[in-house]
């Protein structure tokens, strides 16, 4: 049975969830196969790492479940291993919500961090607006307790159904290259303006 401890909501938190931010390289492992599959082989070819430092912490991710194994293909007499991200260990994921105020501050750094770059890169290959029903839009608005609560059901609602979409995909793709898709929620407070709610 896995190590667990209460978080202060009350909500029962995976530790090794936790520890899988423990190494920066666990880190650009999970960052890099969100949405995608890849071996330890091309993972080290594209961090430019050495394939055995890839290697020790790609399974030190499968030891806590945080990626899972995909699919197997031979290769020059022995079998190349291909994994993606599980959904939960998404970095940014509510998950992460609960866990100790001091770890959360880390993973919405790397969440946000990890989301930029991702548009910058959109935005400096002119992909981010190559589709007419590319969707970018965000709305400040004034709730109240029932109204945050509403809004982070709507939310988490949408992360489920594309979480389905993306794995009925990847089965209709059956190991071939998808369009790769960058998808975005969020809901945070923010600070106050003035004093004045936005609206």
């Amino acid at each position: 049975m896995r190590p667990e401890s209460r978080a202060p909501d009350g909500d029962m938190i995976d530790q090794n969830l936790v520890r899988a931010l423990a190494h920066p390289m666990r880190v650009q492992i999970l960052e890099a196969l969100q949405g995608r599959t890849a071996s330890p082989t091309e993972l080290a070819r594209e961090f430019r790492e050495s394939l055995g430092v890839v290697a020790y912490h790609a399974n030190a991710l499968i030891e806590v479940d945080c990626i899972e194994l995909t699919d197997t293909r031979p290769k020059r007499g022995t079998i190349e291993h291909f994994y993606t991200a599980r959904p939960r260990s998404f970095i940014g994921h509510q998950d992460w919500r609960r866990a100790p105020l001091s770890v959360r501050g880390g993973v919405t750094n790397e969440s946000l961090r990890t989301f930029v770059a991702k548009v910058a890169a959109a935005l400096d290959a002119d992909t981010i607006d190559s589709r007419e029903d590319t969707t970018l839009n965000w709305m400040p608005m004034a709730v109240d307790e029932r109204g945050w609560r509403e809004a982070a059901e709507v939310l988490d609602r949408a992360l489920r159904e594309l979480m389905e979409v993306a794995a009925a995909s990847r089965e209709r793709l059956a190991g071939e290259d998808g369009i790769p898709v960058v998808t975005g929620l969020a809901a945070f407070e923010a600070p106050p303006r003035g004093g004045a709610e936005e609206e």
